[in-house]
């Protein structure tokens, strides 16, 4: 029995003796512990948005191409894993004096082909993230209705709990495409519209 009391106090002391000098052929043991904080969510959108058509007496479905124009940039720091959606909001297009319809003249599909694609604009991990790739439920085309004023912010992409963390792009081989339906009967000129952009915690 004293021998095993001696033992058991030899043991107890190597355990708890790595803030101290031990003998060659000693072991000790320690607890390596990892903290971090979570950071934030945020968004780069495009700088602009752009389209330009001659009329024809034809409806125009134009698609603005611009490189830069295609895709956004979500940033999930938070390590939440509580998902999160963009909105966009838009005004109604105007030249000032002459306006397009607010229904049924923006939309937003993953495809810069077509106006009526179902595609989801894909995802893909930025350089140097090593992400979790996002889970897309909103269903394309996107309508986005827009309005001279207070105009209703419509969910363009959104991401399921548990998935989209990390540092990514929306918009790689399925680009984001910014489609606007202009009717043969339309005024020329040059119209504009204040695009508001979001990103929520949540899908």
């Amino acid at each position: 029995m004293t021998g095993a009391a001696a033992l058991l106090a030899a043991g107890t002391a190597d355990a708890t003796a790595c803030s101290a000098a031990i003998a060659a052929g000693s072991s000790c043991a320690l607890t390596g512990t990892l903290a971090f904080t979570g950071g934030t969510l945020s968004l780069t959108s495009p700088a602009a948005l752009g389209w330009s058509t001659t009329l024809t007496g034809q409806d125009s479905k134009l698609v603005d191409t611009t490189a830069g124009h295609t895709s956004f940039v979500v940033n999930d720091a938070t390590g939440s894993g509580a998902g999160w959606n963009v909105t966009v909001s838009a005004t109604t297009f105007s030249t000032g004096s002459k306006t397009l319809a607010n229904s049924g003249t923006l939309q937003v599909t993953g495809s810069i082909s077509s106006e009526t694609a179902t595609t989801s604009p894909d995802a893909a991990c930025n350089t140097g993230s090593t992400c979790t790739l996002p889970s897309n439920t909103t269903t394309y085309p996107v309508l986005i209705t827009t309005a001279a004023s207070s105009p209703t912010a419509t969910k363009i992409y959104d991401d399921a709990a548990s998935s989209g963390l990390g540092q990514l792009t929306i918009g790689n081989a399925n680009l984001v495409g910014w489609w606007l339906n202009v009717p043969a009967n339309a005024v020329s000129g040059t119209y504009t519209s204040t695009f508001t952009w979001q990103i929520n915690s949540g899908p």
